[in-house]
């Protein structure tokens, strides 16, 4: 057992090596896929690059970026084709047609949640807020750039009403 430990050792340094290879410097990030993390996510700062091989987008590009106070994640293709991205946000984040679209639809109601999101390689913002100043209607949205709603979901808050038992006497 003794005699494999230096094989086990100089295995596991060179996996170790080989996994650490994926990750390149910022500025070795191509200029269409530092373009595309701008136009998705403007005003980040990436703080971590990673690469990976793939069939069908020769290169994959994982960042992780830092913007405001949030940090993110964005995946894109070689090209800066938008695969995946992911960050919460709040309401001053979002762009002007997002944000007036936002307060149209939920009639200046509380926003809970907004996170930005890819779907079918276009950026989605997912917003969960009350309806008006009712706390029982929560309103549920999918919001491209643009401002058009692709996604509109009502729903009622939980009522949940307590039935109290009834003692009457039995009068037979």
């Amino acid at each position: 057992m003794a005699k494999y430990t230096p094989l086990a050792v100089l295995l596991f340094c060179a996996w170790a090596s080989a996994r650490a290879s994926d990750r390149i410097p910022i500025s070795a990030v191509p200029s269409r896929v530092r373009d595309a993390i701008q136009y998705y996510a403007p005003g980040a700062q990436l703080t971590e690059a990673r690469v990976t091989e793939d069939r069908n987008y020769r290169k994959i590009y994982n960042c992780a970026y830092f913007r405001n106070i949030h940090l993110g994640s964005i995946k894109l293709g070689a090209h800066g084709q938008l695969l995946d991205i992911d960050e919460t946000l709040v309401v001053e984040d979002v762009p002007p047609a997002v944000r007036r679209t936002i307060h149209t639809e939920t009639k200046g109601g509380l926003i809970r949640k907004i996170k930005l999101t890819a779907e079918y390689g276009r950026a989605i913002y997912r917003v969960k807020a009350y309806y008006g100043k009712s706390t029982d209607i929560e309103i549920s949205l999918a919001i491209t750039r643009s401002g058009r709603v692709v996604e509109r979901k009502v729903s009622r808050g939980l009522l949940i009403f307590f039935v109290a038992p009834r003692f009457q006497a039995d009068a037979r």
